[in-house]
């Protein structure tokens, strides 16, 4: 029996051979198998997990950013009422000055500059506080994963407050400048219209319209081509220049400014925060003349005129010195942070950096 089996193995041998070698290949090949699905399924946990990571501190992100720009906006507003200081010229109104042509000329002019200068601040101020958020916080999270390499540059809190308090020329400064800007372009669109001048909804339209041209046209001071200079002190980059750190957050941050697309960007939302305005007006236009129904039919409003001495305090009123829950500032504000775009933006540079 035992030499039928011998002879059946010396027989087969080289089958036995040939299946030990493909039957070890196998399960070797099943090992190996099973410690790649392994380290793959180890991959696609801690991949999951990053990018659970990395969204929550995204959204982390965008939350304290839209509160800083709430907080800031109060002082940004109270900027822009200084400048363009209303309430002194209808106090010398009610006081009754002896040059109320001039006084009414002179509000027209305040009045129409504060709204063209609301658009424009805001939509400057939160456009680049989202951009350095974004920057500053992707930086800080990918400093955060590559903590051990020495090539990282610390981001201290020293860094984080120089960085973040760019704005504050804006508030400080900048909005001087750029209500200047504005006010020298209203007088030009308004200079062919009286006081007594009846105007339509449509004209309001190309007045407005007339001041974003006249300020795009103006390649020196037009706030979307130049505007690292209304939002950065010179002298900040200055005396910047030796932190490594700083200085390539800034230069990202500049880059971003002067980018096409965030110049676009910009261009877009300031149509839009237009166009918004002007409509605000409209439907202060038709509430001034009473019924917006006549005969079961709208009434154009092409066709309802008034004065512009009466248009005056309308227009004032989009900005008045005490906020309200609808007025200008706060309305224009909130449609920016639910911006779809601006929120698509800050995305792509937290991912942008980030990676």
């Amino acid at each position: 029996m035992f030499k039928s089996v011998r002879n059946f193995i010396s027989n087969h041998r080289r089958k036995f051979l040939f299946g030990g070698v493909f039957f070890g290949t196998l399960i070797v090949l099943a090992r190996y198998a099973r410690g790649k699905l392994r380290e793959w399924q180890e991959k696609e946990l801690n991949d999951l997990l990053e990018r659970n990571r990395r969204r929550q501190h995204f959204e982390n992100t965008e939350r304290t950013c839209n509160q800083t720009v709430l907080l800031l906006s109060n002082e940004l507003r109270t900027a822009i009422t200084k400048c363009l200081d209303c309430e002194k010229v209808v106090n010398d109104l009610r006081s009754g000055t002896t040059d109320k042509i001039s006084s009414w000329n002179r509000l027209k002019i305040l009045a129409i500059s504060r709204t063209v200068t609301i658009i424009y601040s805001y939509t400057m101020f939160v456009i680049t506080l989202r951009i350095q958020f974004n920057i500053i916080a992707a930086a800080i999270y990918k400093n955060s994963i590559a903590a051990n390499s020495q090539n990282v540059e610390n981001i201290d809190n020293k860094v984080k407050e120089s960085y973040l308090s760019l704005t504050r020329y804006l508030i400080e400064t900048g909005i001087q400048k750029l209500s200047s800007l504005i006010q020298q372009k209203v007088k030009c669109a308004t200079s062919y219209y009286s006081l007594g001048c009846k105007l339509d909804a449509q004209h309001i339209n190309q007045i407005y319209w007339s001041i974003l041209s006249l300020v795009s046209a103006d390649e020196s001071e037009d706030p979307v081509k130049n505007w690292s200079s209304y939002i950065i002190d010179p002298e900040f980059t200055k005396n910047n220049q030796t932190d490594k750190t700083l200085v390539k957050l800034l230069d990202d941050t500049l880059d971003l400014l002067e980018s096409q697309e965030v110049q676009e960007l910009m261009k877009i939302n300031l149509r839009y925060g237009f166009a918004t305005l002007c409509d605000r007006i409209s439907e202060y236009l038709d509430a001034n003349e009473g019924e917006a129904v006549k005969d079961d039919k709208l009434v154009n409003l092409k066709s309802v005129t008034i004065t512009v001495a009466k248009i005056i305090p309308i227009l004032n009123g989009q900005v008045p010195e005490n906020p309200t829950s609808g007025d200008l500032p706060t309305y224009w504000l909130q449609r920016l942070l639910l911006s779809e775009e601006l929120g698509t933006l800050g995305a792509n540079i937290y991912e942008a950096i980030g990676y």
